[in-house]
């Protein structure tokens, strides 16, 4: 039983790792992305790298729910300003 505690918490690690760069690198894309005006292929790539970690770190957060046994919250979208599974309006869910 005391090595599936290891495992568990070396998974822990691992994804929160990855979560974190990145959801750090957002900071540096956007810097990116705004060097790189001008430039719309430079651009477009940059969004591609930044939308790549954003699922990176989707994932990451929908292992550790997982992991933790829970129904978290879903995971909060930058764009929109709600979390995944929100809807706008006033219908039930």
């Amino acid at each position: 039983m005391g090595n599936q505690n290891i495992v568990t918490s070396n998974l822990f690690y691992d994804l929160v790792s990855i979560q974190y760069h990145a959801l750090k690198g957002q900071e540096v894309y956007s810097r990116f992305i705004k060097d790189a005006q001008g430039n719309q292929e430079l651009v477009t790539f940059f969004e591609q790298v930044r939308d790549q970690d954003i699922q990176r770190a989707e994932a990451c957060h929908r292992f550790l729910t997982q992991l933790s046994g829970g129904g978290g919250e879903p995971y909060p979208t930058e764009t929109t300003g709600r979390t995944q599974g929100q809807t706008t309006g006033s219908g039930t869910r």
